[in-house]
């Protein structure tokens, strides 16, 4: 019998729990996106053989960008620049100066090493390329000693989770070998002279490890008045205040990006991005109130992840790094080392990708553009309840919800279907910051950075590399990006996690490779050229994650660029 005129459908009960219940078991087989079976294609990253020396051209002496460093500022002057970070004068022509020059090394070229070019069987000649967030450089001196020795490596694995003989201290060795093995690194969350990772200069410490020429450029200096000695630290009990140790003539508070390459660098550029969305001094220093609180206290309990005050001045910059690669396309490799805004929404990001592609837009040679894009989908910069409010009203999808949610209270109806979509969504996004975007109904905030850089075009017409084939991706999965930054049934395998994630929560796809081979112009044409395109792309995850301590709250990734057009079939 149907209803009478005027009465609210009513509303299907099995829709809800039905989506619930496969949202959660989705979650649950989702995971870790960290496995102990061995990468289905893995095998064809090894054994790499090492061939001669790399002849250089004549020139190339002349082409070396010389060593430089920037004058640093003393302690007294970041005590002065933390009580008033606009500085007049010479300070500030003294700090513009800093940002604009980067740290150069070519010390391993001019002192007589050489990189080999290093072969595969499945590829032939590759250009091995990582990328690697070590959290605030705080075990910098592990991984140096991680990556040089394997004994030593061996000796930091967690005995109960990975034995002696298990497959997965096979898979960790592996791993090591990998990364060990790469031609070029990317670097965030590098160091100098800060007392939280023993004023250690990360960057260089590791470069003179591993025997490779680098570059360092600042993104910001560390000016908290607790790092630097001049206020309690959080911790102390009532009454009785704790400062940090502060040694005044080795404290820097830099904290950067960096590069190290076997082969030679020939041009450095750093300047500070004009897209800000966060001001890590004005925003850093506003008071919690409820709704940050609360969050600071969930965070903490639920995850085990402490947020506190981070007192800086400077930003997210833009920082390229030319090297020459004789066997690559052009001689020279461009290298662009990202480290995006986390304090922001993904609209920012997106902002700050669309300005450092104009900047890389004239490069007529081959290009790798890797790091830390902090791809998340949530804004973790200081919260308030006004700021809440306001986001509810500035976002359509959660207008559109809380007038559901209303209508519901008031009138005792809802908009169709539309708190089950909300369900739909969360499937749909989990773990995938490439999934479509369908404005308020399934809206991804995240996926406008990663258009961006699809439908972006360099002067010469070529693209960044977006390709997913079975027989170039590590898990033979197809999709957007396989083959440079593995995909797993659902989504991105992460690269990020929490102190305490709880199952796949708190886990997040954040570091990402985009190359640019500069024979391809369409992303996806897979009858295209594979020359210097994206193969193997692995994010190392055995290989930090099962050690007694970890060396990083990310992941390292690492993929293979072959030299000549490898003898692999093409996929239709």
């Amino acid at each position: 019998m149907p209803p009478a005129p005027g009465t609210a459908l009513p509303r299907p009960h099995v829709s809800t729990p039905m989506l619930a219940a496969g949202g959660l078991l989705l979650l649950a087989w989702a995971g870790t996106g960290c496995s102990t079976v061995p990468q289905k294609n893995a095998a064809r990253t090894t054994p790499v053989t090492r061939q001669g020396a790399v002849t250089f051209p004549s020139d190339i002496q002349r082409r070396l960008v010389p060593r430089q460093t920037p004058d640093f500022l003393t302690h007294g002057e970041l005590v002065a620049l933390s009580k008033d970070p606009v500085p007049k004068g010479a300070t500030s022509q003294k700090l513009e100066r800093f940002w604009r020059t980067p740290i150069v090394s070519n010390e391993a070229y001019l002192s007589g090493r050489r990189p080999h070019v290093q072969s595969t069987p499945a590829l032939g000649p590759v250009l091995r390329v990582a990328t690697w967030n070590i959290e605030k450089s705080l075990n910098i001196t592990q991984v140096a000693t991680a990556l040089t020795s394997p004994a030593a490596y061996t000796a930091m694995i967690n005995e109960k989770r990975a034995p002696a003989g298990s497959r997965l201290r096979e898979e960790m060795l592996h791993q090591r070998q990998r990364l060990a093995s790469a031609d070029i690194v990317f670097l965030q969350e590098m160091d100098i002279g800060v007392n939280r990772s023993g004023y250690v200069d990360a960057a260089r410490t590791l470069a003179q490890a591993m025997g490779m020429n680098y570059a360092y450029a600042p993104q910001a200096l560390e000016i908290d008045p607790v790092l630097l000695g001049q206020e309690p630290r959080p911790d102390s009990p009532a009454g009785k205040p704790k400062y940090h140790s502060v040694d005044p003539a080795r404290y820097k508070g830099v904290f950067g990006s960096a590069i190290l390459s076997r082969y030679p660098i020939v041009k450095v550029e750093a300047f500070q991005l004009k897209t800000q969305p966060y001001d890590w001094y004005k925003d850093e220093q506003k008071r919690a109130d409820i709704a940050e609180h609360g969050r600071r206290v969930g965070s903490a309990l639920v995850f085990d992840n402490d947020i506190t005050r981070e007192l800086k001045v400077g930003g997210r910059n833009f920082f390229r790094v030319d090297v020459a690669v004789p066997g690559a396309p052009g001689g020279v490799v461009s290298l662009i080392n990202n480290h995006l805004e986390i304090k922001t929404l993904p609209k920012h990001r997106e902002a700050q990708m669309v300005e450092i592609l104009g900047y890389i837009k004239s490069i007529p040679h081959p290009v790798i553009m890797a790091g830390d894009h902090n791809s998340a989908p949530n804004d973790v910069s200081p919260t308030s309840v006004e700021r809440v409010i306001w986001r509810q009203i500035d976002t359509p999808a959660s207008f559109v919800s809380t007038a559901s949610n209303v209508s519901g209270l008031v009138w005792g109806t809802v908009i169709p279907l539309y708190r089950e979509r909300g369900v739909v969504n969360a499937m749909k996004n989990f773990q995938s910051p490439l999934a479509p975007n369908v404005p308020i109904l399934f809206p991804n905030r995240v996926v406008g950075l990663f258009n961006r850089v699809k439908e972006f075009r360099f002067d010469d017409g070529s693209t960044f590399d977006f390709r997913g084939d079975r027989e170039r991706s590590i898990n033979r999965r197809k999709g957007l990006l396989a083959n440079s930054n593995d995909r797993r049934l659902k989504g991105q395998v992460t690269s990020f996690s929490v102190r305490r994630p709880i199952g796949p929560l708190g886990r997040y796809r954040l570091d990402w490779f985009f190359v640019k081979s500069s024979l391809l112009q369409d992303p996806r044409d897979k009858k295209g050229p594979y020359q210097f395109a994206p193969h193997y792309g692995e994010t190392l995850a055995e290989f930090n994650e099962h050690l007694s301590k970890q060396f990083s709250d990310h992941r390292p990734l690492v993929v293979d660029l072959p030299l000549n057009e490898p003898a692999l079939d093409h996929e239709g």
